[in-house]
This record gives structure tokens, sequence and C-alpha cells, in this order.
């Protein structure tokens, strides 16, 4: 039960064979398992990446890669690794073993029972993988499939106490959830499954035996006090209870887990800000979003993601920085870039907006509000000529638009061609624009701010 217990696995390293005996692979192999150790992961991954250019079937320099990443909370780049390393040393054990651990981290339940087959046919007599198997698939919610490999279990290695515990979690999603003395019993037995302590919990949730559950998860955070899954069931169970404190303590901890991925931080977040505005909501998010840049701190989408929330609260400058922060990391969130050109514009900071809306435009040269941005921006710092010509390659992108068709009729008029500027304004109403201040330059025929 190894493998689905969330226990940390050591993997043990079998003694490298290298068809090419070079000194140079040997030095940089070495060279990397020593950075390993230093922990400086960065360096290791140099001495390995090198190490391939000279023997690039070198299983072990693939597995210390894989090794290196999934540390570092890199699953996709340690998935490719490993997959490499099994694809060229297909009857190494211990790759199989790191890569049932990356799809347990992962929750791909559906890959970690292919992974398992693969460890039962290299170790037919280790029990511990037949059980994870039909673990993982109960997991997956195959229960048909889990109940015929715990009988698979029980034929070849005959009866115990944890095949029956498992039959009974089954049993369990299947009727009425459990009594007061079932679940004290599971209280009280010494389990250290906590992947099973979670799927019983997640059943006495379904079932709404929320106090119980709460106590399993207890239970589960005892065994291992940083697991992010066990702080977010815990946040869940608390909510369902109506203890939206203890709710936030739990996300807040999980949150801080540099384990959790930063997908699943992104989804809760924006949840807490969708629906019914709500301040308390916001606030929380803007917390949680705060804790996450602290934990990711290389990871772009975290601070673009604080820097909505920021913007959402009204705190224009303090989104503004973290949307900077942003685009040091990268220049590839177009809706960062947008962001950041309608809050400069708003603020008034009309120069640094032209800057922004240039360098946008080097990247993004076919969106035409980037042209708007800039034509607005170039307006307001009376530039009016080079607005112009802005805002009508803005138009030639997107003809239609009536905020354009209004910020073209600005720049004409404040050019002199207020006949023109005025028509343009008409024009922008008819196409949908029904703006107070739209109106009343209309109606009182002149530009307004």
């Amino acid at each position: 039960m190894l493998l689905l217990s969330g226990s940390t696995t050591v993997f043990a390293q079998e003694p490298v064979v290298s068809a090419m005996d070079s000194m140079a692979i040997k030095t940089l192999f070495f060279a990397g398992l020593k950075e390993k150790l230093n922990e400086n992961y960065p360096k290791a991954a140099e001495n390995f990446d090198k190490l391939l250019k000279i023997d690039p079937d070198n299983s072990a320099a693939y597995f210390e890669i894989a090794t290196l990443n999934f540390r570092q909370n890199k699953l996709m780049e340690s998935e490719m690794a490993i997959k490499k390393a099994t694809f060229l040393n297909p009857n190494n054990i211990w790759y199989w073993k790191l890569l049932a651990e990356l799809y347990k981290r992962k929750g791909d339940m559906d890959n970690l029972v292919g992974v398992f087959d693969k460890l039962i046919a290299l170790s037919p007599d280790e029990d511990s993988y037949y059980f994870d198997k039909s673990n993982a698939l109960l997991l997956a919610g195959k229960e048909e499939a889990a109940l015929k490999g715990y009988d698979v279990l029980e034929k070849k290695f005959g009866p115990s106490d944890a095949l029956t515990e498992a039959r009974q979690r089954v049993s369990m999603g299947r009727g009425d959830g459990l009594d007061k003395k079932e679940v004290e019993k599971i209280l009280a037995e010494n389990v250290s499954d906590v992947k099973s302590l979670l799927y019983t919990s997640g059943v006495l949730v379904q079932k709404k035996q929320n106090a119980e559950a709460l106590a399993v998860l207890k239970k589960a955070k005892e065994l291992e006090p940083d697991n992010f899954e066990v702080d977010l069931a815990m946040a869940d169970v608390y909510s369902a209870l109506k203890n939206n404190t203890e709710a936030h303590i739990s996300l807040k901890k999980a949150f801080g887990n540099v384990m959790m991925p930063v997908d699943q931080k992104v989804k809760i977040v924006v949840m807490l800000l969708g629906g019914k505005k709500d301040q308390l909501r916001v606030d929380a998010a803007a917390e949680l979003a705060m804790i996450a840049t602290k934990v990711h701190t290389d990871d772009p989408k975290v601070f673009a993601l604080y820097g909505d929330v920021l913007y959402q609260q009204g705190d224009l400058q303090g989104a503004l920085t973290q949307f900077k922060s942003v685009l040091k990391m990268t220049d590839q969130l177009y809706a960062v870039w947008e962001q950041m050109l309608n809050i400069q514009t708003s603020l008034g900071l009309y120069k640094e907006a032209i800057k922004t809306a240039d360098d946008a435009l080097s990247v993004y040269p076919n969106q035409a509000i980037l042209y708007y941005y800039m034509a607005l921006a170039l307006q307001n710092d009376n530039q009016n000529a080079l607005a112009l010509t802005t805002i009508k390659t803005a138009l030639q992108l997107d003809a239609e638009n009536p905020l354009y068709i209004e910020c073209y009729g600005d720049v004409l008029f404040l050019k002199g061609d207020k006949d023109l500027g005025l028509a343009q304004w008409k024009k922008a109403k008819s196409a949908g624009n029904d703006s107070e201040k739209l109106n009343k330059k209309i109606n009182e025929k002149k530009y307004i701010q």
C-alpha cells in the first residue's frame, strides 16, 4: 500500500552500466548526482543534459532528470523524461515506480492503473501492487473493476484485514454511508493510507455526513500534516458545516504548499471571484492569490491572477505592479497587455500607455484594441496627428466597433474637423454605443474629456 498512502518513496538507484565506457559520461553523471544531493537542481540538470548530448539513449540520465523535475513539481517535464527512461529500459522497476508516484500526484488514476499492470508484470509476487491497482480503480470510479482486483489479490495472497476494509469502502459508497460505530472503528484503526481516508471522507460528504467526514480528515491530517489534498478536502467540509473561518485557514494552508498545482490554485481563486459580487469572497481570493505569488515566484500566471484580483478590489496601482512583474517574465500572456493599457489610460499615465501599446503591438500586431488604446493615449498626450493614423488602423481591423468609431470622432473633432467628428459620434451611437458621455457630446456638439 506504499504508493497510495501518500508517503514519500525513496527511489533506489540501480548501478549504471554505460554502453560507452566514457570518462566524460561518468564524470557528468556523478557530478549531476552530487548537485542533486546538494539540492542544486538547475546545475544537476545541466550535467545530465550534457551527458545526453554524448549518450542520447542513457536511460539513467532521463530518470535523474525526471526525479529533479518531480522534486520541483514540474510534472509535465518529469513525465516526459520518465516516459523516455521507461521506453529505453522498460524492465527497470524504479523507473515505473517514479511514474506511479507522478500519476498519483497528478491524480491520474487511469494511467496509474496501467503503470501498476507493468509493476505487477515485473514483480508478480509484490502484493502491494495488486492492492494499489485496485485502489486506483476505485478512486477512478470503477468499482466493479476494483472489486475484481481485490478478488485476484485474495486468490493469490489470501485474505487480510486490509482487503476486508477495502471491500467495505466500496460497499459504503454504494449504501447509505456509515453509522457512528463504523466511523469510530475507522478512527481507531491503525490506518496509514491517506488516499483511502480521503476517499472515505468524500463518500461521507456525499451522504451529507459532514461531521463524520471532518473526523476522518483530521486523522488523515495527523498522518500527513503537509498534504494539500487533505487541506482542500477539509476546506470543503468546513464550508459545508458553515465554518467559513476554518475553511479559509485550510485553503491558505493548501495554497502555501508548493506541491499544489498552480492551475488548481487559479481555478479556486477564479471560482471565488465568480458569481454574485461579495467583498468577503474577493478579499479571500486576494489573500490566496498573494500567498500563491510567494510560493510560485517564477510563474507568470500566478502574478497575472493576483493582478486581476487587485483590479477587482479597485487597487489599480497594485494591479499595475503585478502586471509589470508578469511582463518581466513573459510577453506571451495577451490579456495582461490589455489590462495594463486599460489601467494606464484610466490613471492618466498616457506616456507609459504609449510605450506599453508599442511593446504589445510588436508581439501582437493584429489586435485592434491595442491600436485603440494607443490612439487614446496619443490623443490625451496631444499627439492628435499620430492618434488619427493609429485609430484608422484599429478601424481597418474592426470597422464596426462603436468605441473605436467614437475615438475616431474625438480625434477628428480635436483636429478641427468638427462636422466629421460629430458624424462619427452619431455613427458610434448607431453602432450600439449609448453611453451618457457620447450622448452629451452629440447633444452639445463638443468634445468632452
